[in-house]
């Protein structure tokens, strides 16, 4: 028999969890400032107690560029359960808090985002000496925190159908990452090749002392002819690219489209030329300048930068390509001289083409040093496309899930709880079972409240749990039959070790921690057989470990009571 009861209590509204919901911006996001150096940091979300003004300000961060902007008003007058507003910031990068008021009075907490950054971005395009051409081994992950990409190694089985569809529905999502050692840079590129290097030069308190964040829509065995036929639906035949799905060009669109107007981008960094020694100075000069005008039009900005780098060596310099890059360079507006990565000779080149480590690092160097150099001012001349304003989001969901938790008692009886801070047209709580945190089945049901401001408890005693570990999960449904899933938590018995909390294992794509009793994650680190730490997450039970290579790793758990435990996990 599985027993239940609920409970309801009031409480002042000072006192209420998830009043309120930062839908925008995502943590580690970066706005591309302007050339007075701000930016208009955009702020969307939702809230569901009694407010009348939502306030945001800026917190500097230790250790990092920036200067604080206290509370200021970015609502005045909140209606409809959904917000927008912005703030104004130099460069740096911030922890973000907003907070409701009602007669001059905080309601409730407020709520953090961390890591949001106003600095520079760049979006990629090239070939494979652009994307990734060389061994893991030879590639490293940024120092710097404030390097990022978006990630698409996060979620292979999309990436994938990225590749097949080749449409904006399967970008991974707007969720910057560090660009490290095995993160990719999307939409299009799974390795950080020489542009983690760059950023980690770029972030420097000597060079640019902001956070960057790339995004790339370089194709390894690409050329400009490709580029500029997929951009203006002129068909060709290629053994891997996809004329049929649009395939290079639609990278480029896509990251215009999709990330672009709600990060802004200082300029594309282009680094075609070496492929395309067949055309004569003329032919990459008018499928360049298309290009370029292609992607001023799709994005109405006509004063969208480009960076050209000189780059065309291939056990030798190609004199015809070079001077067609430099007449790209002198003869259109807002066009800027990129790297001259011409300069890397064979001594760079693991195959007199394609970059090594020396080459990467070289690579990088030249990069830096054609976005910093003073006499051209890239910073200063180089008109930024700016972010626009996100949508407002969807108002908020019928029921505020604040808290779910669980222990086993000494009837050997697991008791889950959960507190709503709020619900509308809740019909009842599903509470779903697994051995495995794979298989659910539905075990019990909890009826709702149905509509309500106030916090509510509800309990669940479970006499039939799994004798070591069970995992279980909440269902709500409305009235309507609509439904929402929680996050999963796990119940153990008291003499179980901590480890068997890490789940699946063996796993593929994602790793997660399992906590119950309240327990918080501090940090999960993953280590290779050699001892070196390969990823870290903080204040997060998830690890997505798609990118890494099949084999053995060790995972270290930190606990916020102090618990460190480790464990064996095996990467299919």
């Amino acid at each position: 028999m599985k027993i239940f009861t609920i409970l309801m209590f009031c409480l002042t509204s000072s006192t209420l969890f998830g009043q309120l919901s930062i839908s925008f911006p995502p943590a580690r996001m970066v706005y591309q400032r302007n050339q007075a150096g701000s930016a208009t940091v955009f702020i969307t979300g939702t809230y569901i107690s009694a407010v009348d003004k939502i306030e945001a300000r800026l917190n500097t961060r230790t250790g990092e560029p920036g200067t604080a902007v206290d509370w200021t008003e970015i609502v005045g007058s909140a209606s409809g359960n959904v917000f927008s507003g912005s703030l104004t910031a130099v460069g740096g990068r911030y922890d973000l808090e907003v907070r409701g008021k009602k007669n001059g009075s905080q309601v409730g907490s407020s709520v953090t985002v961390e890591k949001v950054g106003v600095g520079e971005v760049f979006l990629i395009v090239g070939h494979s000496n652009a994307a990734a051409a060389g061994q893991d081994g030879d590639m490293v992950g940024a120092s710097s925190d404030m390097v990022n990409s978006i990630n698409p190694n996060a979620d292979l089985p999309l990436y994938n159908e990225y590749l097949m569809n080749g449409t904006a529905d399967y970008l991974a999502p707007l969720q910057p990452t560090q660009l490290c050692q095995t993160c990719g840079i999307g939409p299009m590129v799974q390795y950080p090749w020489l542009w983690s290097r760059l950023g980690d030069l770029l972030v420097s308190p000597s060079a640019l002392n902001v956070p960057v964040l790339f995004y790339s829509a370089a194709f390894g065995g690409s050329n400009i002819d490709q580029t500029y036929k997929s951009a203006y639906n002129i068909p060709f035949d290629h053994g891997f690219i996809e004329y049929s799905i649009r395939m290079p060009y639609a990278n480029i669109r896509n990251a215009m489209n999709a990330y672009v107007p709600r990060t802004g981008l200082r300029a594309i960094l282009s680094m075609h030329g070496v492929n395309d020694g067949g055309l004569t100075a003329e032919e990459f000069r008018f499928r360049s300048e298309r290009v370029i005008t292609k992607t001023r039009d799709e994005s109405g900005y006509s004063d969208l930068a480009w960076l050209i780098a000189t780059s065309c060596y291939n056990n030798g310099v190609n004199a015809v390509i070079t001077s067609a890059q430099e007449t790209l360079i002198s003869t259109i507006p807002n066009v800027f001289r990129g790297a001259n990565l011409n300069s890397i000779g064979n001594a760079g080149r693991y195959d007199g083409l394609h970059f090594n480590v020396t080459g990467q690092t070289m690579a990088a160097s030249l990069w830096r040093d054609a976005i910093t150099n003073p006499s051209v001012n890239i910073i200063q001349n180089a008109k930024s496309f700016m972010a626009q304003a996100p949508p407002l989001p969807g108002p908020p969901l019928p029921v505020t899930l604040a808290s779910f938790n669980g222990k086993r008692n000494g009837n050997g009886q697991n008791e889950l709880r959960w507190v709503t801070s709020s619900e509308e047209n809740n019909d009842y709580f599903e509470i779903q079972r697994s051995d495995d945190a794979i298989k659910f089945e539905a075990v019990g049901n909890v009826k709702g409240i149905g509509d309500s401001k106030e916090n509510n408890t509800y309990t669940f005693s479970d006499e039939a749990p799994a004798k070591l570990v069970t995992y279980y999960k909440l269902k709500q449904v409305d009235y309507d039959g609509k439904s929402t899933m929680s996050r999963i938590i796990a119940v153990r018995n008291e003499s179980e070790e901590f480890n068997e909390f890490v789940f699946p294992n063996p796993a593929q794509h994602q790793i997660q921690v399992a906590t119950d009793n309240g327990a918080v994650v501090e940090a999960i680190t993953l280590f290779d057989l050699k001892g070196k730490a390969v990823m870290q997450n903080t204040k997060s039970n998830l690890m997505d470990i798609s990118g890494l290579r099949q084999g053995d790793y060790f995972i270290q758990v930190k606990m916020s009571s102090g618990q460190s435990v480790r464990k064996k996990i095996v990467k299919l």
